[in-house]
This record gives structure tokens, sequence and C-alpha cells, in this order.
């Protein structure tokens, strides 16, 4: 069993006029959070907010429940249905709501159980490891990148955009992607939306982590770098390292 230090941070970048990042961190669970929200007006914040509150209630309640009894495969179930359910509900509130239609998040979360976490995604949101100095990705997008023509005045541009293969809400069911990994002592794991990741490259998000033992510290220096390369859209983070 581990214990596990943490530091959460978000900030509204330079750009957006509202911040429709949610994150929360259950400390008694070892349950982290973050959602990324999309859609009109504040539709995204109510889809990301909306999102982290049925997780954390539905992780609250199976530790209530079933804490001693559970296994590995039981959770990774667990939170599978858990993402579907919290879909369908996020789902029914923008049908059910002309100003939410539409509305959708990203997701992705970690739980510390035992010796091991279990780690689900859905949308673009990461989770990256950070073992003995090197990075590694957990996560792969659900996304795509399509191309937009667009006619200027003077000659044909040729665009690309981002679109989301799967996010919570927009549809009536989801895949999520869910698994489970064994955890060292001194691993260090992070947890970003897209205004961090997109800004951020690899190396300078490998050269944070190492830069300081201080969880707050490093979490300041990358949503810092982000802002620097641009800060085009929120930016939020969880940090959470192991120990005995």
């Amino acid at each position: 069993m581990f214990d596990i230090e943490s530091f959460a941070k978000s900030d509204q970048g330079l750009v957006r006029n509202t911040n429709e990042d949610v994150y929360r961190q259950l400390l008694r669970e070892k349950f982290f959070i973050l959602a990324d929200g999309m859609g009109g007006h504040n539709a995204g914040e109510v889809a990301a907010s909306k999102t982290v509150e049925y997780m954390c209630k539905s992780i609250q309640g199976l530790f209530i429940d079933k804490e001693h009894a559970l296994q590995l495969d039981d959770l990774k179930s667990h939170i599978t249905s858990f993402i579907e359910n919290t879909n369908l509900w996020v789902y029914h509130l923008s049908a059910c709501d002309p100003k939410l239609s539409g509305m959708g998040t990203t997701l992705c979360s970690v739980l510390f159980f035992k010796k091991f976490i279990v780690y689900s995604h859905v949308g673009d949101s990461r989770i990256y490891r950070f073992r003995n100095n090197k990075l590694e990705q957990l996560t792969n997008d659900h996304m795509r990148i399509e191309s937009i023509k667009s006619i200027s005045c003077r000659e044909p541009m040729s665009l690309q955009r981002k679109v989301l293969t799967k996010a919570i809400g927009t549809s009536i069911t989801v895949n999520p992607e869910v698994y489970y990994s064994k955890v060292k002592h001194g691993d260090l794991y992070m947890m970003s939306s897209d205004g961090l990741h997109e800004l951020v490259d690899n190396d300078e998000i490998e050269q944070s982590l190492s830069s300081s033992d201080d969880l707050q510290k490093i979490g300041d220096i990358l949503i810092d770098r982000a802002k620097k390369n641009g800060g085009h859209d929120n930016i939020t983070l969880i940090l959470m390292r192991s120990s005995k």
C-alpha cells in the first residue's frame, strides 16, 4: 500500500473568458478526476462539473459498501459502468434542456488501489507516468484531424481542426478505456487537459517533472510554460506521487 501526495491546479489561460475544466481529488479514496468541457455558453462547464460530480459520488458509494471485498478486475468493471452511467446522465441533461444541447466533456481518472492504479479516459485529456526520469503517455487521444478548405481574398488556404471521436454526453453510449497498472515507489503521475499538453511538448514536460521534488512548484512551472507558449485554452493538471 502506498501513500499518495498530490497537487492540482486549474488556470483560465490567456484567451478564454471562462474555465470549463473541472477537477477533484478524493483523498480518502485516492481517486483523482479531470474533465474538460465543451459546448456553447456555459454548457461545457455544466457537462464537466456534472461528470465529475457523478463519478465522485459513484466512487464514494463503492468504497462505503465494498471496500474490503474489492479486487482489481471488480474495480475495472465498476469504473467502466460508472463512466457509461455518467455518459447517459450527461446526455439526458443535454437532451432535456435546449441551452445544454450538444454539450460534452472529456474525462480521465486515476484510482490508487493497493499497489496498483486503475486509470480511465474518454477524449483527449491525458494521463502520463514519470518513472526513472522517463515520461510515458498512458492514454491515447480519442480524436482525429480534419482538413478544412478556406478561400481567402487572395488564395485558397488549407486549415486543420481537431475533432474528438469520443466524449462524455455527446451520444447515448460511450466505450471508455479502462486499464490497471502496477505502481512503483516514486512514480509520478500527471493528468492534464489539452490546454497544457498541446502547448508543452514531452521534452518540456519531462524536464519540468524532474526539476523539483515540490509538486506545487512543478505544477506552477508547467502552467507557466503553457501560458508562455500561447495559453489559448484552459490549463489544468493533477500531479500524484506514490511514496511508502
